[in-house]
């Protein structure tokens, strides 16, 4: 009978019954309050009735049924907290109900906890505790045979491997929760369209892109018939930055635009941040420098507000490349320092080999260039490609490589770099690229 009542309905009973101190209905029209406010998208709202129905608990005896629905309500809190960017908040629910489940040996909870562990661990950076909780998470679900629990445990893992850059482990799992179900059989649920929408952004990290680009947008369509909004913003997050790692800059631009339109108007921090900073980047690229770095800006500014130091070093990265196609050589360089320092403290690789091949752009366009220090980064940023799968990246390393060898008059050097950054920009249709390449090639005949 609770369940036809309208969401307005349940959330004036939610109020009531907490106002009017009758506790056990307090916590169940809390509960149900909170998750129809956060499949709305309103986030806030959603964690006011779980913080409600949580305080209701305590008033509650304690008993084998509201031990478990302790830990079941603050994974609903930790969800709508996560969205808003509150994930010390979140860290410290988790840790209390890691504590409750263990305390019981309830290992499907468990697995429910140590997962979203790994995705607040992944945020903060922390990648080891990450990969240990998620890891923990998988062998759990895993072994009660519960392909929901395994899906959720793959997905989160799938993050905290991306972001120390194992880009083929990442894409492994993701990969398999994608293949886990037939999305034919009904309507795909939010972990599978995030998965797919996770699967195109991994595989574009590896040159990948058609496979990609099938996955990313098969994801977004199903997210918009389907009305899934976390869906919906995951994967315009995530098909954008496939379009722009491989250089489409008006699909870029139009995909992360509507995407961070959707998070701003849910106040998603989560997604948004993740959002503003690419879409920053494909700006300046396509030559609206100052509002490309003002995105940027506000992605750094908020995250180092908000303590999510993930994806930091990336973004610092695409500051000084947007600095440097400014003419702002010397500021170019301090954040390319500081984003190879931050990668390599946290010992994210794949975005230290992105800051290598900034800092050696940097120093090819010193006035006068300083050829050595700049080949030098260049072939560091090349072989930590090669070792991660990172074909998009090597692309731009030889490119880079052969332009430097033009200018120095090593002309031989030069073309070799330079044709084999041709064919893989062709091989993986790079056509933004491509003619850079072409025209330095050209130079040199």
């Amino acid at each position: 009978m609770t369940s036809r009542r309208s969401p307005d309905q349940v959330e004036s009973l939610a109020w009531h019954a907490f106002r009017g101190a009758v506790w056990d209905k307090a916590v169940t029209y809390g509960r149900q309050s909170g998750a129809r406010a956060r499949d709305r998208a309103a986030y806030r709202q959603a964690a006011t009735y779980f913080e409600q129905a949580l305080a209701a608990l305590g008033h509650v005896p304690d008993t084998p049924d509201t031990w478990g629905l302790a830990i079941e309500i603050r994974l609903g809190l930790v969800r709508s907290l996560n969205s808003l960017g509150e994930y010390e908040r979140s860290l410290a629910l988790l840790r209390e109900a890691e504590a409750r489940a263990r305390a019981r040996d309830d290992r499907a909870r468990l697995a429910q906890v140590l997962a979203y562990l790994s995705l607040v661990l992944r945020m903060r950076a922390d990648y080891a505790g990450a990969l240990a909780a998620g890891q923990q998470s998988l062998a759990l679900a895993t072994g009660l045979g519960d392909l929901s629990l395994q899906t959720q445990a793959s997905y989160f893992l799938g993050h905290a491997y991306y972001g120390i850059g194992d880009y083929g482990r990442a894409a492994e799992l993701i990969r398999w929760n994608v293949e886990a179900r037939d999305p034919d059989t009904g309507c795909p649920d939010l972990r599978w369209i995030q998965s797919q929408a996770w699967l195109a952004l991994l595989l574009s990290r590896l040159g990948q892109f058609a496979e990609g680009q099938r996955h990313g947008e098969e994801a977004l369509r199903r997210a918009t018939v389907a009305g899934i909004g976390m869906g919906s913003m995951t994967a315009h997050f995530c098909l954008g930055r496939l379009y722009l790692v491989q250089g489409d800059l008006e699909a870029a631009i139009r995909v992360l635009d509507r995407g961070l339109t959707l998070c701003r108007a849910t106040a998603n921090r989560e997604i948004g941040l993740s959002t503003a900073a690419p879409l920053g980047y494909a700006s300046a690229l396509a030559g609206r420098t100052a509002e490309g770095r003002a995105l940027l800006e506000e992605a750094l500014r908020e995250s180092r507000r908000i303590g999510t130091l993930s994806a930091q070093s990336l973004w610092v990265a695409w500051l000084s490349a947007v600095c440097l196609l400014a003419g702002r050589v010397d500021e170019a360089g301090q954040h390319a320092h500081q984003a190879l320092a931050l990668s390599r403290q946290l010992r994210e690789r794949g975005f230290e080999a992105e800051a290598l091949y900034q800092l050696g752009a940097v120093h090819a366009q010193a006035d006068p260039p300083e050829v050595a220090q700049s080949e030098a980064r260049y072939r560091e940023a090349l072989a930590l490609a090669e070792e991660l799968g990172m074909r998009p990246l090597q692309a731009h390393c030889h490119h880079g490589l052969g332009t430097l060898y033009g200018k120095g008059g090593q002309w031989e050097q030069a073309r070799a770099a330079l044709v084999t950054a041709i064919d893989l920009y062709r091989a993986m249709d790079m056509t933004f690229w491509l003619p850079q390449a072409e025209a330095a090639l050209a130079k040199l005949e």
